[in-house]
């Protein structure tokens, strides 16, 4: 039994010391080839996750990963529109490579202003703090339950929840204003059936008239419910079934053209903005 018990000790030491050295340089690079690709498929969240991974093992990056670490966290912080995290990251880029530019052909403006604006705090305020790698988990990812049982109380709600704020504005209006005439109709339809219940004791020469204008209103009650659950069930169709779309325009322009060079594409194109 003993001998069984310092066989498998053996094993589980083997094990431990293979996983010690699992993170290599080639997987380190591994790591940031995948961060680049989240970024440029516009996975911000899924890139900052990649990169805080590969950065919990500074020491053993490259110099020159270390800064594109730095420099495409910065990047996805940008997307997220908080500024003082990517200049956080941008201070620590250049304290490994002071020399570092942004190139504005394929670097949007919104970009290129948050690293000038770390560049200029820099210079008047100069960090001298060795860098350290950033916490893990900085940004937490909504939970798609959460998201789900949003949408499912107010349509838009989880999309705005996950980040998608312009297209869970847009839903949230459309559900709003398609749920708010619905409840109108059926409000006017309900006073129109009062009306020819009472008229047919009363006045039976109007009642035609007015059991007409209810059926109209009726009608016009179950055509705006129809359209208000289309909204609502595109809404949880959308919630479920299809993952984030979160951009913004940190990588391309608002509208014009667009040349943008990733390590394994160029993207060519013109940018439209509705």
């Amino acid at each position: 039994m003993t001998g069984s018990f310092k066989f498998v000790l053996a094993i589980l030491i083997m094990i431990g010391a293979c996983f010690s050295q699992a993170v290599t340089q080639d997987s380190l690079e591994i790591m940031l080839g995948k961060a680049k690709d989240h970024y440029y498929n516009g996975e911000y969240q899924s890139a900052i996750r990649e990169l805080e991974n590969a950065l919990l093992y500074l020491k053993q990056l490259k110099q020159t990963d270390q800064v594109e670490a730095y420099k495409y966290l910065a990047f996805s912080y940008v997307a997220f529109g908080d500024h003082a995290k990517a200049k956080e990251q941008f201070k620590k880029a250049l304290m490994l490579n002071p020399e570092l530019a942004l190139d504005p052909a394929t670097v949007s403006p919104k970009i290129i202003k948050v690293f000038e604006e770390a560049k200029a705090e820099m210079a008047a305020s100069p960090v001298t703090e060795p860098v350290e790698p950033v916490p893990r988990a900085v940004k937490e990812e909504p939970s798609g339950f959460d998201a789900t049982i949003r949408s499912c109380c107010v349509g838009g709600w989880g999309q705005m929840y996950r980040g998608e704020k312009s297209k869970g504005t847009k839903m949230m209006i459309a559900w709003g204003v398609t749920g708010g005439i619905t409840l109108g109709t059926w409000i006017v339809a309900s006073k129109k059936e009062q009306t020819y219940q009472d008229l047919r004791s009363t006045n039976p020469s109007a009642y035609d008239d007015a059991y007409e204008q209810y059926k109209l209103w009726l009608n016009i009650s179950a055509a705006s419910t129809i359209v208000f659950l289309g909204v609502h069930a595109y809404n949880l169709f959308d919630i479920i079934f299809r993952k984030p779309n979160i951009r913004t325009s940190m990588t391309e322009p608002e509208q014009g053209f667009i040349c943008e060079a990733a390590p394994d594409r160029v993207k060519i194109g013109y940018n439209l903005k509705f």
